[in-house]
């Protein structure tokens, strides 16, 4: 792993989403479609459209996912897990991990997954998880990449319960009942318990945790049905995650970032809080207001590189309205506005480059710096839709969205349509298109003192086509092709070597994405159920600044999941999950020059008489070469697992299930290390077979 990619991983931690995120208000969300997980979801009248979808309740059995709906999204077409190690999370089509936005309960949530990669809800309570893979309507703003949006059920109306769930990598207890004829509410907990383990599966003489990686997370909720049409909740969710490690002596990482001495710790939490209130006017329009408070933070310290303490705080106000009109066409429209205190303090090294795109020099020589500052972020959002029924087979939706910061103090116009054409009752036509802003997600790029604070925000433009089959009610099928042009991503700026008062970062990448993606799921007949999804895409980027092109580091061309699950009994059920994916890209290494803590070469023609270079104590590390062109040059062989499950229910109130991840223990390539010198390298494979056991008790 390249020490950069502790930065990233930082400023994921850390990053928060300036702009609007809108969503679909559910008045009654106890009559919402089960099956939400989709290609790409186009809104049509402010209704999901009827290709194949994968509900929660199968998502909840993929084998691997240690009954997580959320974790099962890699199981879904045109996924990709991003990031360092087990702080993966998803990236889709084509686009960055960090260009996803997040909602819950129609406001915007820290972070959905923990350090461990499972999310921060307890899968009890996930009643609909949608995944928005491009070209979403006007509502969504703010990402690039994709829309994921979790809805909690509400409480049941019923005598008080207590629930606890126990597995391997998890404990979690949650009570819930009625408090009145029309409220209810529940209060879930859980903590990792991969902290009483871990150590027994790791090198210490690679990795040391002096903290294991330990989380937590919480959500309460309350539901008060006002009168027939009307309802007000309460919801509080949030997560901890913290890791502290050192790095052993035969560590690759020390050998080549001699500024990680000291270890890398990581401390992060977030708490957010919302009042939503929802109900129905006489002439038939429902409308969803809520209020929400959002705090996160995040500690990150990695060595004499970095360190960096971050808060923020955010107060948010969304409306959304649908009007149904008489003619059986829809109006629909809102805004969210947002005002966000960002508090940070680093300090470390500074080398100005976006390892995402670039190739980045080791960062122990960069130079020493200190920043700290305070900002204060306001943001607004408008949209409006005006769903056309044209002809009883023909649907069209034209949305726009503006948005408006006064940080970057721009004005954005983002237009958006999507159309469905019925062929005949089992074919229809699908077609979408529209364009996407999106605030820096990582501050260091803006930051007064180490970036550029009047960067454009990036921008994509999606082009989604696609064809839905039903048939019966036992198998849907959606093949859907897609194009994405990205504009204005971010790099280092080439100036800087001739001119040291230049900007640090530039607008200077750009890129596009395409593929064609097909899911065919199967509702439970005979006994079972399964879907396979199949995609096939490349992923480019080009340096403006360079006019290079070159693959992104997240392309893989082939991804193919074939999940089946067999109902052997009325309480045993089998399942299956079998992955094939291209293989991972990296940058293979040429060779290295040895440098001093300035920099410089150092001169190891001289020997002594026992034939050990004279200077070899002034090598304070090896600094790689490449060749031209490297950047994400080389493919590793492609990577395929079978992961496998047991659910059984006893009683009504009693679940156990087994899991076994990587059943044939298939040793999957994922990267090289290389030696100090970087004159030798070796495989890093994946996990090996891993057994998974958990339980759900209801009292």
């Amino acid at each position: 792993m390249r020490c950069s990619a502790f930065f990233i991983l930082c400023s994921i931690t850390m990053t928060h989403s300036f702009a609007q995120t809108q969503d679909t208000p559910s008045p009654d969300e106890e009559t919402q479609p089960e099956d939400v997980a989709e290609l790409s979801t186009i809104n049509i009248r402010g209704q999901q459209d009827t290709g194949p979808k994968i509900s929660t309740k199968k998502l909840l059995k993929v084998p691997g996912a240690g009954g997580d709906p959320l974790k099962a999204i890699e199981a879904l077409p045109g996924v990709v897990l991003g990031g360092f190690g087990p702080f993966s999370i998803p990236a889709v089509r084509g686009s960055s991990p960090e260009d996803n936005i997040y909602i819950t309960d129609f406001v915007p949530v820290g972070y959905v997954f923990h350090n461990d990669g499972g999310s921060t809800y307890n899968s009890n309570l996930i009643e609909d998880f949608q995944l928005k893979a491009g070209a979403w309507g006007p509502e969504y703003s703010d990402a690039l990449g994709a829309v994921m949006n979790t809805h909690l059920r509400d409480p049941y109306q019923e005598e008080l319960t207590t629930t606890i769930d126990v597995s391997l990598l998890r404990a979690g207890t949650m009570i819930e009942g009625a408090i009145s004829e029309d409220s209810a509410f529940y209060a879930s907990y859980r903590e990792s318990l991969l902290q009483f383990y871990i150590e027994n599966i790791i090198d210490e003489d690679e990795i040391e945790f002096t903290e294991v990686p330990k989380n937590s997370d919480y959500q309460l909720k309350y539901h008060w049905r006002v009168d027939s049409s009307s309802n007000f909740r309460a919801i509080a969710t949030g997560a901890h995650d913290s890791v502290a490690l050192d790095f052993g002596p035969e560590s690759e990482n020390l050998q080549h970032e001699p500024g990680l001495a000291g270890g890398l710790d990581a401390d992060t939490y977030y708490h957010n809080q919302a009042l939503l209130y929802d109900t129905v006017f006489d002439n038939g329009t429902s409308a969803i207001i809520a209020f929400s408070h959002k705090e996160e933070s995040g500690d990150f310290n990695a060595g004499t590189l970095i360190d960096i303490t971050s808060t923020n705080f955010e107060y948010r106000l969304k409306n959304y309205y649908q009007t149904p009109l008489s003619n059986g066409d829809t109006l629909r429209y809102g805004f969210d506005s947002s005002s966000t205190e960002i508090k940070y303090e680093v300090n470390g090294k500074d080398t100005p480059c976006n390892d995402e795109f670039q190739i980045c020099g080791p960062i122990s020589i960069g130079e020493d710096f200190t920043t700290d500052d305070s900002l204060t972020i306001n943001s607004h959002y408008l949209f409006s839709a005006y769903d056309w029924l044209a002809t009883p087979f023909l649907e069209i939706s034209f949305g726009l969205g503006s948005s408006y910061n006064d940080f970057t103090q721009e004005n954005t116009f983002q237009p958006r349509m999507s159309s469905r054409y019925e062929l005949n009752p089992q074919w229809t036509l699908t077609a979408a298109i529209g364009r996407h802003h999106q605030f820096h997600r990582n501050f260091r790029f803006i930051d007064e003192d180490v970036g550029t604070p009047d960067l454009k925000m990036p921008s994509s433009d999606h082009y989604v086509v696609g064809f839905e089959f039903t048939h019966d009610e036992s198998i849907s099928a959606k093949v859907e092709a897609y194009y994405k042009d990205l504009h204005d991503l971010v790099r280092s700026n080439p100036e800087l070597e001739n001119d040291s008062q230049a900007d640090n970062y530039i607008n200077g990448i750009s890129g596009k994405a395409y593929g064609i993606e097909m899911l065919i799921n199967k509702n439970l007949t005979d006994k079972w159920y399964g879907w396979l999804s199949v995609s096939y895409s490349q992923t480019k980027r080009t340096d403006d600044v360079t006019n290079t092109d070159f693959d992104y580091e997240l392309d893989r061309p082939w991804i193919i999941n074939l999940v089946a699950s067999y109902e052997y009994s009325p309480i045993t059920t089998l399942g299956w999950k079998w992955r094939y994916q291209s293989g991972n890209l990296i940058t293979p290494v040429e060779g290295a020059i040895p440098i001093d803590e300035s920099g410089v070469e150092v001169d190891l023609t001289g020997l002594e008489p026992d034939g050990t270079p004279t200077n070899i104590n002034d090598v304070y590390l090896w600094q790689p070469t490449y060749a031209d062109n490297a950047l994400n040059s080389e493919r590793l062989p492609a990577s395929h697992s079978l992961d496998f499950r047991i659910d059984f229910a006893p009683e009504r109130d009693t679940t156990y299930y087994f899991e076994i991840l990587n059943a044939y223990n298939q040793q999957n390539v994922t990267d090289y290390k290389y030696s100090e010198d970087y004159s030798e390298r070796e495989k890093v494979n994946d996990l090996p077979t891993i057994f998974n056991f958990g339980m759900q008790l209801i009292y």
